[in-house]
């Protein structure tokens, strides 16, 4: 009986150790934030601006740079970053800073504030088809954010990358009036590597259209 009962006991403790081993290396999918001290993102972005009224499209071309360039503790008590956001138009040109924004990543989720508002970007853990909203903590309207794709093998511009996910956060396509859409794409270890803004509009469908398609593409990264 005392043998039993000590083999009974061995299995329970064993049984409970590899379960918390298991859930102490299962990949929550925090790397995916690329939300590191130093870290730099690089892309090349075009900006298509569609004006209505002159029946015309006028498209811009330019690299982005986002720096993780400091730290500091929030008032939440958190540790959050701030990045800086960097502009040229031509390679030969020198970098001008543009924008400051700041983010953090806490247990649950990747929070970014872009232009003073606050989106979550990414939920934790990381899994096919989890939804959100990406407006939680903003006063816009609710905005459903899915995961459609996770660990993916993808090549981004001329990349090839290992491990990206798609966040599609509104998409709308087949609407010939009013085409819409609104994804993100990140990387393990590198953080956002791929953005696509289209929101157009027209009056009819022999009307011309109105609005903007803007792409981020991964161009380098780096620490």
């Amino acid at each position: 009986m005392r043998n039993s009962l000590l083999i009974i006991l061995f299995f329970s403790v064993f049984v409970f150790s590899c379960s918390k081993e298991k859930e102490t290396t299962t990949d929550l999918g925090y790397s995916y934030a690329g939300l590191e001290l130093g870290k730099y993102v690089v892309y090349d972005v075009d900006s298509i601006f569609y004006d209505d009224f002159t029946s015309s499209s006028d498209t811009t071309i330019f690299k982005l740079k986002e720096i993780v360039a400091e730290s500091y503790i929030d008032l939440e008590g958190e540790e959050a970053f701030v990045i800086h956001r960097y502009k040229k138009y031509h390679d030969t040109l020198s970098w001008v800073l543009t924008d400051v924004w700041n983010a953090k990543r806490t247990n649950t989720n990747y929070q970014k504030v872009e232009e003073n508002i606050r989106f979550v970007k990414l939920v934790f853990p990381v899994r096919q088809n989890s939804q959100w909203n990406g407006n939680s903590m903003n006063n816009n309207i609710s905005q459903t954010y899915q995961y459609t794709v996770v660990d993916n093998s993808e090549t981004v511009g001329i990349t090839a990358l290992n491990d990206v996910l798609t966040v599609t956060q509104d998409d709308d396509q087949t609407n010939l009036i009013h085409p819409v859409l609104y994804e993100e794409k990140f990387a393990k270890g590198i953080g956002m590597v791929y953005k696509r803004s289209m929101d157009l509009e027209r009056n009819n469908l022999s009307s011309p259209w109105r609005g903007l398609d803007v792409t981020y593409t991964l161009s380098s990264y780096g620490n």
